[in-house]
C-alpha cells in the first residue's frame, strides 16, 4: 500500500471530516492518523492487479465447483450402470469445460508468479 493523499495538521474538525469522506468513504482508502497528519493509503497498481486476479481464480475454482455438481447424476447412472452415451457425452462436454477453466487458472497464475 501506499499514501494517496495527505492532511497535516494543523486542520480544523471539519476539514478532518471531509477529507475523511473524500478519502475513505468515496475513494476506497484506509485512514492511518499519525502525530502529525492524516494519511489515505491505497492499494498500488500492481496490487490492485494483483487483488483483481485473485478474484478471478476465486470466480473460476466457483465454476469448478459447479461443473463437478453437475458431473454427479451423470456419474452415479453409469457407476450403477445405467447409464447411458447421453451421459458419457455430458461427462465429456464437462470435462472439455473444466480443462478449460484449469488452463485459465494457471494462465493467471502464471502471472502472478512473474509478478
Amino acid at each position: 500500500m501506499e499514501i494517496k493523499a495527505t492532511l497535516k495538521k494543523p486542520y480544523t474538525e471539519s476539514q478532518r471530516l471531509d477529507f475523511v469522506v473524500e478519502q475513505s468513504h468515496r475513494n476506497g482508502y484506509e485512514i492511518r492518523e499519525t502525530e502529525t497528519a492524516i494519511e489515505a493509503w491505497g492499494y498500488t497498481e500492481s496490487e490492485q492487479a494483483e487483488l483483481v486476479k485473485r478474484a478471478q481464480i476465486i470466480g473460476l475454482i466457483a465454476q469448478l465447483d459447479a461443473i463437478d455438481l453437475k458431473t454427479i447424476r451423470s456419474l452415479r447412472a453409469i457407476q450403477s450402470e445405467h447409464g447411458t452415451q447421453a451421459d458419457v457425452d455430458k461427462l465429456g462436454e464437462l470435462e472439455l469445460q473444466a480443462e478449460n477453466i484449469r488452463q485459465q487458472i494457471r494462465e493467471l497464475q502464471g502471472e502472478q508468479n512473474a509478478a
